[in-house]
Parts: structure tokens; C-alpha cells; sequence
């Protein structure tokens, strides 16, 4: 008895896990999109009960574009971030180099005037020269991805400056209306009428009778 108890609530169990999946997957269709069949019954909507579904396409429209806005916007800012960054490095390369361009200058000062080991002041001016070296080359690098990264910054605020006035232009110009062209009968119209007209002038003046 207790077998078969077990037995029946472990199938409710799982029959209750199968409904829950089958229902978790229904909302979860109903909220990321349509299905193909909703698009079928899409097409069969009257033009005059489209608005509203234009309206909204409109509005995703606008939303996809400023989220790219914003994308470019963020990227911008990373690399303001790192062209700052660069900045401040070169700066601290260009320190670097005065420093060791001063002792430099004193270590030659002395050997011009014969003070000091002879030996030792050449080998310090060698040291000092291949440091000052290094340090501008590594200066020079660091320059170069800053500036590298200034042309980055003013091709993305190039295209923020595009991407907000196609925005602008977008939301100016607003939901777009369905075309409703117009019909004209045949034979209907001013042209023929005037020409009717004329045509009949003619006619009168020839059966007018002549003056005695």
C-alpha cells in the first residue's frame, strides 16, 4: 500500500513539473515575441487598424537608434579615459627625462672641470645618456597611442553628431502615414469638359443667320 502511495504522489510530481515547464514556456513565448502564426493573422488586419502597430514600430525605431547613440557615447568615454591615462604616463616620462637630463648635465659639469675619477665620470655620463634614451623612447610610444586615440575620439563624436541629427530628423518627421492613392474615373475631369466647349463654339457662330 505504501509502494503504491509513493508510486502516485512521485507521477503527480512529475506531471506537475511537465505543466509548469509547458506553462513556463508559453509566457516565456508570449513575451519575447510572436510566432509565425501570429504573424499570418498579422497580415490579415485591415490598413485602417494598422496604426497603432505603426506607431509602435516607430517607437522601437527610435529606441534601436538611441541605443546606439548611447553605445557610441560609451565607447567615447572609455577612451577619454585611456587618452587621459596616456596624458598623465607621457608626463611622468617627460619628468623622468628631466630628471636624469639634470644629473646628467651635473656629471658632465664636474668632468669638464677635472674633478672626480675620470673613468667613473665616463662610465656615469654612459649610464645616464642610456637612460635618458630609453626613458624618451618609451615617452615617445606612449605619445603615440595618445594621439592615436584622440583620432578615435573625434571619429566617434563625428558619428554621435550624425547619429543625434538622424534622431532628431527621425522623431521630426514622426509616425508614417499609409499612403491612400487617389482614384480617378475615366472620363471625369476639367481638361475634357473645356475642350467640350470649344468644340461647341463652332458650331454657334456658323448657325448664326447673316445681317441684310
Amino acid at each position: 500500500m505504501k509502494t503504491f502511495a509513493y508510486i502516485s504522489l512521485s507521477f503527480l510530481l512529475a506531471l506537475s513539473l511537465l505543466t509548469g515547464c509547458e506553462t513556463t514556456r508559453g509566457i516565456t513565448s508570449s513575451i519575447t515575441g510572436g510566432s509565425s502564426t501570429d504573424e499570418n493573422l498579422l497580415a490579415q488586419v485591415p490598413a485602417e487598424e494598422q496604426a497603432e502597430i505603426q506607431k509602435a514600430q516607430f517607437d522601437l525605431q527610435v529606441a534601436e537608434e538611441k541605443l546606439n547613440l548611447t553605445k557610441l557615447q560609451t565607447e567615447r568615454t572609455s577612451l577619454q579615459k585611456k587618452y587621459a591615462d596616456y596624458v598623465e604616463d607621457a608626463a611622468a616620462e617627460y619628468r623622468k627625462e628631466a630628471e636624469v637630463s639634470l644629473d646628467l648635465a651635473k656629471v658632465e659639469a664636474i668632468d669638464r672641470s677635472g674633478l672626480g675619477n675620470k673613468e667613473d665620470n665616463i662610465n656615469d655620463i654612459a649610464d645616464l645618456k642610456s637612460k635618458k634614451l630609453k626613458i624618451e623612447a618609451n615617452r615617445i610610444k606612449i605619445e603615440a597611442k595618445r594621439d592615436t586615440t584622440q583620432r578615435k575620439i573625434d571619429d566617434l563624436t563625428k558619428q554621435i553628431e550624425e547619429q543625434e541629427t538622424k534622431i532628431m530628423n527621425l522623431e521630426a518627421t514622426g509616425v508614417p502615414e499609409p499612403e491612400t492613392p487617389d482614384v480617378v474615373k475615366k472620363g471625369e475631369g476639367p481638361e475634357e469638359t473645356v475642350s467640350e466647349t470649344k468644340s461647341e463654339e463652332p458650331e454657334a457662330k456658323e448657325g448664326k443667320p447673316a445681317e441684310q
